[in-house]
């Protein structure tokens, strides 16, 4: 196990990830961290500082200078991320004008953090700089890769407060990144057992939400040397979800844990945001403004694998760009540390890919499950979000025309079916199969209210013939939150109010107003965290990754806007 975590600080970055551990790390400890890693900001040398002790059990200051990686010869003394000008920094500037005055007559400890090992070219020149400015207030310390292990097992990720298999389970979910369902997997099955053992007072919450934290990291890391992230990916949308569900009734509180645990969520969401946004750098961009460029990269050539990996992506993409936006509106546009910083795609970025993917892979206008209703949804609600509503018209209508001439064709028509082997043999001439395949459908329904929404009165009407000609037996619904949503829309139970008896009639305002209602009527929504904690992109992310209906009010602020 150590073995793993000393590979895992190995390949951490400085900025925004082996800074974003330590002071979680330092807090576990017992220490009080008082300065965290900022952008923008002259911080003379020191990442980290913070209040504790050590050893000796004297209360000291501990600043802390990060370099990820191993520490070699050309790390130490040239270029300005060398390391040494950073701690004649710290002595000449930070020591003298920056330490708190109420801290200004406790013991100083410099620590040089470094995420690998400190190797023999340069060993003998850092040994010499510690000893030849240590002093009678002032010392020097070492936290490498060993130290930082260590650290990591004796405090986050104590074993011996985990169930047994959580071994098992932690050790295969990054041996097996290749291998990204069974990675996940285990990963799910890690995260069960943390939270199995979390009881309800906070610090044990606050605990297990860093232990996921420290565990996502681990694999996505180990993710991202393999070139894998795939995993990674599903391991986040989980993580955060699982998380949320813990935490939500604490990160309004203004106790110091509870402070602690929003703190560790907002760093969950980063992360998430993060490893989506490596997804798509990496993956979708480069093939995305191909014609049939990521149609012809999906490694099979079966129409069905093809179909659900296009649908798979349409709605990650655009749920990255629901989250870009909710961060762009809700957080001070001055910071430094903004969404635009951090992440490689804008939001005006994310749109382009988006359209792109859909204008570039036609696949994307015929469904073959009825659940992919969620990621055209996503698409949709995100298009809207920033005005392309012409991109929406088409990619309704020539999804509703594929979808209507598929059925009339008997050809691969959406079905109600997510079982793969049921989706092989889709479709079939068996009596009575088409009416059980098209029993129930959210598709139908979601592709009228956009249709409407968009005022595409002739998408409508041939909608509205089509379910009356060829659908009458099918149930079109659309659900809605229900009193047991909030225990459930987190953790993928059933949950809501189901709408059966939902009509496409030929005129836009006919469709929309009776949804409206029911919306304006169906209180629970407005009860649940995510949406009374201003998180609403949770609920998107929740209904991705679940297979989920979105809940249509999320639709109503654009309607009311009309």
């Amino acid at each position: 196990m150590k073995i793993i975590f000393m590979e895992y600080l190995a390949s951490l970055k400085e900025r925004e990830e082996l800074d974003a551990i330590l002071p979680d790390l330092l807090i576990e400890r017992g220490y009080s961290v008082i300065s965290k890693p900022a952008i923008g900001t002259k911080q003379f040398g020191v990442d980290v500082a913070a209040i504790g002790t050590d050893g000796d059990g004297v209360r000291k200051v501990f600043l802390f200078s990060i370099k990820p990686g191993d520490l070699r010869r050309r790390d130490w003394d040239t270029g300005e991320q060398s390391l040494r000008p950073s701690l004649n920094q710290i002595l000449d500037v930070y020591i003298p004008h920056h330490i708190p005055e109420r801290y200004r007559d406790l013991p100083i400890v410099v620590s040089l953090c470094i995420g690998g090992i400190l190797h023999e070219d340069v060993k003998a020149d850092v040994n010499g700089f510690m000893e030849t400015n240590g002093g009678e207030n002032t010392e020097f310390t070492l936290w490498d890769g060993d130290f930082l292990a260590d650290a990591l097992l004796s405090g986050l990720l104590r074993e011996r407060f985990l169930p047994k298999s959580w071994r098992s389970d932690f050790r295969k979910c990054v041996a097996l990144v290749d291998e990204p369902q069974v990675s996940f997997e285990h990963f799910n099955r890690f995260v069960v057992n943390v939270l199995e053992q979390c009881q309800d007072a906070r610090r044990s919450q606050l605990r297990a939400i860093r232990q996921i934290y420290i565990a996502l990291w681990t694999l996505y890391v180990w993710g991202r040397e393999a070139e894998n992230i795939e995993s990674a990916y599903l391991a986040s949308e989980y993580a955060l979800l699982q998380a949320w569900f813990l935490a939500r009734k604490f990160t309004t509180d203004a106790s110091k844990d509870a402070r602690h645990i929003s703190d560790s969520i907002e760093r969950l969401i980063t992360l998430h945001q993060s490893i989506a946004d490596d997804y798509l750098k990496t993956y979708v961009e480069p093939r995305a403004f191909v014609p049939h460029g990521l149609t012809s990269a999906v490694p099979s050539q079966f129409a069905l694998d093809i179909n659900l990996r296009l649908f798979d992506i349409l709605g990650r993409v655009a749920t990255q760009g629901l989250w870009l936006l909710h961060e762009t509106r809700h957080r001070n546009h001055d910071r430094t540390d903004s969404p635009s910083t951090k992440f490689n795609f804008s939001v005006e970025q994310i749109g382009e890919l988006l359209i792109s993917l859909i204008y570039t892979n036609p696949i994307l206008y015929t469904p073959i499950k009825d659940s992919q209703a969620t990621d055209i949804n996503i698409a949709c609600l995100f298009l809207n979000q920033i005005g392309r509503q012409d991109v929406i018209a088409k990619f309704i209508r020539q999804t509703s025309y594929a979808v209507v001439f598929a059925y009339r064709r008997n050809g691969p028509y959406p079905c109600v079916f997510d079982d793969y082997q049921d989706l092989l043999d889709h479709p079939r001439l068996d009596n009575g199969y088409r009416t059980k395949a098209t029993e129930a459908s959210i598709l139908y329904p979601t592709l009228a209210v956009w249709a409407a929404t968009v005022n595409d009165e002739e998408t409508l009407r041939n909608l509205s013939d089509f379910v009356s000609k060829d659908l009458d037996h099918c149930a079109l619904q659309l659900l809605y939150p229900g009193p047991d949503s909030e225990e459930a829309v987190y953790t993928g139970g059933n949950h809501g109010l189901c709408s059966a008896e939902i009509n496409i009639p030929s005129k836009p305002e006919q469709m929309l107003s009776p949804i409206l209602e029911e919306c304006n009527d169906s209180r629970a929504f407005y009860s649940l965290s995510a949406y009374s904690q201003r998180r609403c992109p949770l609920l998107v992310t929740a209904s991705r990754h679940f297979r989920m209906p979105l809940p249509p009010h999320l639709w109503q602020e654009e309607w009311s806007q009309k």
